[in-house]
């Protein structure tokens, strides 16, 4: 088959942009300074998908996979370019992560992939939403706001809490850890930019 590969430099330390190469048995992985690394798709044990902005990349996506032994191998769509300037690579991105799906499937069909936050990162964020949930609700009884001269202030202030509860509830739903099969990865796991340009090429090909 013919190699997959994607480059991006992750940040101004890095001196130059780092390699990933999707080969039929194995990912290859090459430092700017020219180190190699290898590992084979059978040695894989899963894989993560989901979208984790960043300061000044509102359109960051991550591609995580987590070999038998060692560290996982993190991946996203964002380019170093200078400082506070990003490079969004949304199209070479999915393209590397649908390739190594595809061989993932073909070489190691048992590999799982998750889907949303890891498991402490949601906890965490769950946590914080919570208190700033009840933290909201606790301002609008205690201090003074415009919506006390209101013949109807309480009520208001309850109608704002509960507006705020299906934003958070669908927060909860997306972000939740859940594991799927390699062949069931939702669309919104992928930066949409490159999920748009995916299908134009596709009706353009029709």
């Amino acid at each position: 088959m013919q190699p997959l590969v994607y480059r991006k430099r992750r940040n101004a330390i890095s001196r130059g942009e780092r390699e990933w190469r999707v080969e039929s048995s194995a990912l290859v992985i090459q430092s700017a300074a020219g180190h190699t690394r290898r590992l084979d798709w059978k040695d894989v044990v899963g894989v993560r998908l989901c979208r984790e902005p960043m300061p000044f990349r509102p359109w960051r996506y991550v591609f995580e996979i987590q070999p038998k032994q060692g560290r996982k191998i993190e991946i996203d769509n964002a380019h170093y370019v200078g400082p506070r300037v990003f490079e969004e690579r949304s199209a070479d991105f999915s393209t590397l992560v649908h390739g190594a799906l595809a061989r993932l499937r073909a070489e190691n069909p048992r590999a799982r992939a998750l889907i949303g936050e890891t498991p402490k990162r949601y906890f965490f964020l769950l946590l914080v939403g919570l208190l700033g949930l009840g933290g909201l609700a606790i301002a609008l009884t205690i201090f003074p706001t415009p919506l006390d001269s209101a013949p109807y202030a309480t009520p208001l202030k309850l109608a704002i809490v509960l507006l705020m509860l299906p934003i958070f509830w669908r927060w909860v739903l997306g972000a939740m850890p859940r594991g799927v099969a390699l062949d069931a990865i939702p669309l919104r796991a992928l930066p949409p930019a490159a999920i748009s340009a995916e299908l134009s090429e596709e009706v353009n090909e029709t």
